[in-house]
């Protein structure tokens, strides 16, 4: 129900809830469950993404696939993989970072890859595989087979690909985004390439958060054949594509751009196109806030958010400036409210009479 109280899927559903949950039960039992269409939308920031919502009835089951293999799946994971996994957001991935970053001294080596368009790439019929691998139980990998194959990620992103390329040869691929099973199977996905790091090219300073990957090393060569290797290991085994424009090698000691953060071996940076995206959001808001349009509480809320990411970073004096803009214009909508209140106390009411008279003085 987080987030959806006021949505009229969750209140329907739930106005004769165990009704419901029996015929969802009887579906799932036998196997003719089919999810329904998916509601898509498009979001711009922090860039342009589809965001595909599955219905209310779906996200039911949704929840109670990954209440079930969530715990089974977080045994075999590698302890560096974060993202979609509990105790293991952005600021305990850019601890760790910052931990490669002091014990790896002044000469250290960044590589840094990144998946292009990595949720639309995620083929289905591997994925399956690699889900037949640890479940045993054919009634589960076929409600996951109707889940996968529920949607797929059409003809977006074609042109960002070579025509002879996996994208396009190894058959249906794409999960939704908006989908929480997706975040599951894309830890899953990628599980493999962890292994092969750790296992076969015993890369021992190694983190990923979902598909952005970091590796370093004191050899700026050794990092160049482990960049080849991983790069060609996604391609063959996982048929993705590593983005060539944000492939990169370079000194850690410039800072190393990760989950939001320049991160430094003794302090954190916010990184400048994310502080450049979140002023232009606030100043519409507080916009908004001044011309009466929205209420200083939600701001507040927004902002406070926001400023609980930017307290681990090296931030007072733009959280200061901020806050002083945020002050501002809360005066200015004090004082027109405390004006037009005077104005309606002060001004005389006007007397509309029932009839017009002015006919009646000509006359």
């Amino acid at each position: 129900m987080k987030g959806k109280r006021q949505s009229h899927q969750a209140t329907g559903f739930n106005y004769d809830l165990m009704s419901h949950l029996l015929i969802l039960q009887s579906e799932l039992r036998a196997g003719t469950y089919r999810p329904s269409a998916y509601r898509r939308k498009i979001i711009t920031e922090p860039k342009v993404r589809l965001i595909e919502a599955p219905a209310y009835r779906d996200r039911i089951v949704h929840h109670a696939l990954h209440h079930h293999l969530s715990p089974f799946y977080e045994h075999s994971f590698i302890t560096d993989s974060y993202a979609c996994r509990p105790g293991r957001g952005i600021h305990h991935a850019a601890g760790r970072v910052q931990h490669f970053l002091r014990s790896g001294g002044p000469d250290l080596y960044v590589c840094q890859l990144d998946v292009s368009k990595y949720y639309a790439s995620i083929n289905h019929d591997r994925l399956l595989e690699l889900l037949q691998t640890k479940i045993d139980d054919q009634a589960l990998i076929d409600l996951l087979q109707v889940i996968i194959a529920s949607t797929d990620s059409g003809h977006e992103h074609d042109r960002l690909f070579a025509p002879d390329s996996f994208y396009f040869t190894k058959g249906r691929r794409g999960i939704p985004i908006g989908n929480l099973t997706s975040q599951l199977f894309a830890n899953i996905y990628l599980d493999r390439v962890d292994a092969y790091a750790k296992q076969t090219l015993k890369i021992r300073h190694y983190v990923r958060y979902m598909d952005d990957i970091l590796f370093f090393h004191t050899d700026k060569a050794q990092l160049h054949a482990w960049q080849q290797a991983m790069v060609d290991f996604l391609y063959q085994d996982l048929y993705l594509t590593i983005n060539p424009r944000k492939v990169r090698i370079y000194p850690a000691k410039f800072g190393v751009s990760f989950v939001g953060y320049v991160i430094y071996p003794w302090y954190l940076r916010l990184r400048g196109s994310s502080v450049r995206r979140f002023k232009k959001r606030y100043h519409r808001q507080l916009k908004a806030v001044s011309a009466e349009r929205l209420q200083p509480t939600v701001m507040r809320e927004s902002f406070n958010s926001w400023k609980a990411h930017a307290a681990h970073a090296r931030t007072k004096q733009l959280v200061l400036k901020l806050e002083a803009e945020q002050s501002d214009y809360l005066f200015v909508r004090a004082v027109r409210g405390y004006y037009h209140r005077y104005l309606a106390k002060t001004q005389p009411a006007i007397q509309l009479s029932l009839f017009d008279n002015s006919d009646d003085k000509d006359n």
